[in-house]
């Protein structure tokens, strides 16, 4: 398999975050914001630029390699069909996740890149550009933030639990009954971010996500690191999640034990099959 070094990636994220994101944080000007489907889906001048650095920046570190990026995707000048070509070295780029924070000036937004080869992702990067910190996995060899190795000690009882959700992503006619059965959690809340949700299960803060739609770049970076971590990441039918799937439905959790307590707990009067 081809060696990447992971350090030099994050040097390049924290490069594009110095150049265009950081000087543009609660200084965007209105021409360099606009939406693409919608008043919330939001693009900056920041996104653009970022995934252009990185287009140019990726392909010269694994050779052979191609960068499919969120804003490209979404233009139409790549496409997320190649993503089930497995034979190919492919870079997925988030450039600004929680593009909408970041518009509104939150702190909860980042950069997510996966490395994705032989049709398996193999590395993950998250940079929360305010923290300065970078969160780092390589399949097999564990996930870090900075120089600290994670290692997820989850919390057994869901009335402890912070969990993760956007109820306006999910099926209109789910939305009531998974809202009463969040309430058997501490706490449950959308960050607008996936990129922070990832990293705060990663690092024992939360303990589940639960997300109904699967973009590649918002997904395979942080599911990477929470596994890494010792946590577990499945779909709804306790299938591995992988680069070619492109169905809803994902538990993000921090043990294999709470992803079944809380499959249990959230789908119990559910046919989900119908939703796979």
């Amino acid at each position: 398999m081809a060696v990447i070094n992971p350090e030099k990636i994050a040097d390049i994220l924290a490069e594009c975050a110095s150049l265009y994101v950081l000087p543009r944080y609660k200084q965007l000007k209105d021409h360099e914001i606009s939406t693409k489907t919608g008043p919330r889906d939001l693009v900056t001048q920041a996104d653009i630029d970022v995934e252009a650095h990185l287009e140019r920046a990726l392909p010269d570190l694994l050779p052979g390699s191609i960068v499919i990026g969120e804003e490209g995707i979404s233009r139409g000048d790549s496409h997320i069909d190649v993503l089930q070509d497995t034979s190919q070295k492919i870079w997925i780029v988030d450039p600004v996740d929680g593009t909408h924070n970041f518009v509104r000036g939150k702190r909860e937004f980042g950069i997510m890149l996966a490395c994705i080869i032989d049709g398996v992702t193999q590395y993950g990067w998250i940079y929360d550009v305010l923290g300065e910190t970078h969160y780092i996995s390589e399949k097999g060899s564990g996930a870090y933030m900075g120089d600290r190795r994670l290692n997820i000690a989850p919390r057994s009882n869901i009335a402890d639990m912070t969990a993760h959700i956007n109820y306006r992503y999910f099926p209109k006619e789910l939305q009531p009954k998974i809202k009463e059965a969040m309430g058997a959690f501490n706490d449950s809340t959308s960050l607008g971010c996936a990129a922070h949700e990832y990293t705060r299960i990663a690092r024992g803060q939360s303990d589940l996500a639960l997300y109904s739609r699967l973009k590649p770049w918002d997904h395979l970076p942080g599911s990477l690191i929470v596994e890494e971590a010792g946590g577990y990441v499945a779909k709804w039918d306790n299938k591995p999640y992988t680069p070619q799937d492109d169905y809803a439905g994902l538990i993000v959790t921090s043990s294999e034990d709470n992803w079944k307590q809380s499959l249990n707990l959230i789908f119990k009067d559910i046919d989900i099959e119908q939703y796979l």
